[in-house]
């Protein structure tokens, strides 16, 4: 992400991340809730004080790295949230979900803390996307739904599509982190053409994320006396 390779340039005390929900128009004449993140907290508070002479909530946060992934995942969900939409707003939540949960993996193996995903930049951020009428991310993934190349969809929207760039990009980190993420990377196919929209509904309703880790106290000797009940008798 940007965060790492800036702080690998610059040093990581001179970098910093803005993310949450602000549509620009409404940014301008209603305000809006941001999330200053940067590990050095003098430029957090820097940055957050700016933000709030002008008008605009922002709060600070040491997880740049948290903050960029929530942001990137927000762009993603938006886009595969539309993708699926005509199948019903429970396959759009359910794509939404399963892209969230993936790409978190992926910045809670980097670090990230999960604070970050669940806030402004994260959740805030994708319920105001998911509710603007014009969401480029969400009109993108509409288009791709509805058959139209991925390589048309900028033009006939006019604008740039973040997630038709940085998903590719996402499926491929996860993959190369050994990551299952069968979501993303099918969002990633869909992108390319390798994936029909039939099959992307299919996988998105059809995936089962990983059980989770439950985590449970067990008596001294345990594990000891498990793997010896198991252990193959002489």
């Amino acid at each position: 992400v940007t965060t790492s390779i800036g702080s690998a340039l610059y040093g990581a005390d001179r970098m910093a991340v803005i993310g949450g929900p602000a549509h620009a128009d409404e940014l301008v004449h209603d305000g809006g809730a941001l999330v200053a993140a940067s590990t050095d907290e003098d430029l957090a508070g820097m940055l957050a004080h700016l933000f709030t002479r002008g008008g605009v909530i922002c709060e600070m946060s040491n997880d740049p790295l948290g903050v960029e992934y929530a942001g990137a995942a927000k762009n993603a969900a938006a886009l595969a949230s539309g993708a699926t939409e005509a199948q019903g707003l429970n396959a759009a939540g359910a794509a939404a979900g399963h892209i969230f949960q993936e790409i978190w993996r992926l910045a809670e193996s980097q670090g990230g803390q999960p604070e970050s995903m669940i806030g402004l930049a994260g959740t805030g951020d994708l319920v105001a996307t998911a509710l603007a009428p014009g969401s480029r991310n969400r009109r993108a993934g509409e288009l791709l739904g509805s058959g139209v190349p991925a390589a048309e969809i900028a033009e006939r929207i006019g604008q740039a599509v973040e997630a038709l760039e940085s998903v590719p990009m996402l499926a491929k980190a996860l993959a190369d982190a050994g990551i299952d993420a069968p979501v993303t990377s099918g969002l990633s196919e869909l992108i390319s053409g390798e994936l029909s929209v039939d099959r992307w509904i299919a996988l998105v309703r059809t995936s089962v994320p990983p059980p989770a880790l439950w985590r449970r106290r067990v008596r001294p000797g345990f594990w000891a006396r498990l793997r010896a009940r198991l252990s193959p008798q002489r």
